[in-house]
């Protein structure tokens, strides 16, 4: 995990607004870095921009600008976003994306095996014997019997489906793989399960995950790295560890304000931010987040702060983050927590 293995560097994602009005920022000028080997997380209220990150990283959507730097173990670091199509014709199989509802997900008109084997057909020139003998292989990783590849969608469970689509993502081998909200659709129980599935292939298979989600205790479990997300940008970015047990920006702190503790004696009150999120086509002066902070002062309402090393490893979005005494968890979340 010492080499990076994707670097971002101000990526924007805008969308026209209606009427002519101001564009709307889905994701505003975010860089960071992911090492190889590492599950890099990215937590925020539903409306933050993750999924819309996440998927203009695996172009599924055409990011508005920036660059998404991607280092195979045999070549040059080169720019995913506008690699050609020959280029993104070898990329692409790296990087792949596990996606959130494992109903509209998968087709209904295709067999297990089908789905499974099309992103090979894609990205290899394979025999028979060997596209089979791949499906398989990833079948049986994931938890899926092979006798049951001839079968629809329609007959499984929503587990199973979700463990179909791990297959799908997996079958090319990826480098990267970008979960995108990948257990939020599941039951608790079931959650549990794919959770611990994610973690074993990883380690099986030597691959980087980035783990989007709004689930704190998915996150803690799962992270090496935590980026959190307020209105398209990133407000802080910490190792997991460190951001649980002492954030440096409010908006984290107001959001682990949330997470159960194992102790019941140690309860801590619920932080209520003020008022709604704002409104991405007319974003607030100033830090985007100060309508709604508890410590906001003059400065806040007119000077946007840059996300800025405050100690070793550790990134925040906030003027005072070294001022603020800020709490966090216990080390050891219990329960599930849904913050958007």
């Amino acid at each position: 995990m010492a080499d990076v293995l994707l670097k971002v560097e101000n990526l924007t994602k805008q969308y026209a607004g209606e009427h002519k009005t101001s564009p709307i920022r889905a994701v505003a000028d975010v860089s960071f870095e992911v090492m190889r080997g590492e599950v890099f997380s990215i937590v925020g209220e539903s409306g933050c921009g993750k999924t819309t990150l996440g998927r203009c990283i695996a172009r599924g959507l055409e990011a508005s600008s920036g660059r998404v730097l991607y280092t195979p173990e045999d070549g040059a670091a080169a720019d995913f976003l506008t690699a050609d199509r020959a280029s993104f014709r070898r990329l692409r199989k790296d990087i792949q994306l596990i996606f959130q509802d494992p109903y509209s997900s998968l087709n209904p008109r295709m067999t297990v095996f089908d789905i499974i084997g099309e992103p090979l057909r894609a990205n290899f020139k394979l025999t028979r014997r060997e596209l089979e003998e791949r499906v398989r292989t990833i079948a049986e990783k994931t938890g899926l019997n092979p006798q049951y590849l001839r079968r629809y969608p329609h007959a499984f469970s929503g587990g199973q489906r979700q463990r179909i689509g791990i297959a799908r993502a997996l079958v090319t081998e990826p480098k990267l793989v970008i979960c995108d909200e990948a257990v939020s659709a599941l039951d608790v129980s079931i959650q549990a399960q794919i959770i611990n599935l994610l973690k074993d292939l990883q380690e099986q298979l030597q691959m980087t995950y980035i783990f989007i989600s709004h689930d704190l205790s998915v996150v803690e479990h799962l992270s090496d790295r935590v980026a959190v997300m307020y209105l398209g940008r990133i407000v802080e970015l910490a190792p997991k560890g460190e951001l649980f047990a002492r954030p440096l920006h409010p908006y984290t702190e107001s959001l682990l304000s949330s997470v159960p503790v194992p102790d019941p004696s140690g309860k801590r009150e619920r932080i209520l931010l003020e008022g709604e999120v704002p409104n991405p086509a007319s974003p607030p002066a100033g830090c985007p987040f100060h309508p709604r902070c508890r410590f906001r002062t003059e400065r806040c309402s007119v000077e946007a702060p840059e996300l800025r090393e405050t100690v070793a490893g550790r990134l925040a979005a906030c003027h005072y983050a070294e001022e603020l005494e800020l709490e966090g968890v216990q080390h050891g979340v219990s329960g599930h927590t849904a913050i958007g």
